[in-house]
């Protein structure tokens, strides 16, 4: 069986993507902080696959440098990389604390860049998939720091994919109204459906397909795959 390597992957979408990839027979590897991954491990016994988790701050680097060692020390066929751990915080541009913004750029941009390299360095084969946000094609500064890590994130996952194609596909998946923030619930997209091209919210599932997509198509390479509903095509859409 082959092994994935999951950041952010006790809640929400990496929550989402690690158990679906247990049903398609993945191994785990589980990156995570303080969020507990229990309900991961126990859908991943269930599922028949091995998990292993590794608990730590991916905003710091000494943890990030160490985490895809520690997987390769415990699994021998690690074929996929997956960058979910990411903040969010709303402070627009003026109102950025240098907290924010060192955390951000820790946690959103250093560490996958770090964790990229030390896949191709460590691995060399199989495929990364960075989580960016539709975000990323508008100007909207209400989340400053979290936009310019992604569009960062952005740029990084094309210079790999240029760069280590013939080894390792680089790929990224764009979502846009899916999941409420935190402390919100169905009734935000219920409100910010209208927002959307198509008049409607996404869930969960389109982001799995899409997952499987990237990882089926070997000659997918350095694209950035946008599961939103058209939002990011839309410029007179600011939400």
């Amino acid at each position: 069986m082959p092994t994935a390597i999951i950041t952010g992957a006790a809640v929400r979408l990496g929550k989402a993507l690690a158990c679906h990839l247990a049903d398609r027979g993945w191994n785990l590897a589980l990156s995570h902080n303080s969020s507990d991954p229990a309900e991961v491990i126990v859908y991943a016994e269930k599922a028949g696959v091995l998990c292993k988790t590794y608990p730590g701050d991916l905003s710091d680097v000494g943890f990030a440098e160490g985490l895809v060692a520690q997987a390769v020390s415990e699994f021998s066929d690690i074929a996929l990389l997956v960058n979910c751990a990411a903040n969010f915080i709303q402070e627009n541009v003026e109102h950025t604390s240098t907290k924010t913004l060192v955390d951000t750029m820790h946690l959103n941009l250093m560490a996958p860049y770090l964790l990229m390299r030390d896949y191709k360095q460590k691995i060399g084969r199989g495929m990364i998939v960075n989580i960016l946000d539709e975000r990323i094609t508008k100007n909207i500064p209400t989340f400053a720091a979290y936009s310019v890590s992604k569009v960062a994130l952005e740029h990084a996952t094309k210079l790999a994919a240029v760069e280590w194609g013939e080894t390792v596909r680089v790929n990224a998946i764009a979502p846009g109204l899916i999941l409420p923030p935190a402390g919100k619930g169905q009734e935000y997209l219920e409100k910010n459906k209208k927002n959307v091209p198509t008049q409607t919210h996404g869930d969960v599932a389109d982001l799995t397909r899409a997952l499987d997509y990237l990882i089926d198509s070997p000659f997918i390479n350095g694209e950035i795959l946008f599961v939103d509903g058209g939002s990011s095509k839309d410029r007179l859409s600011q939400n």
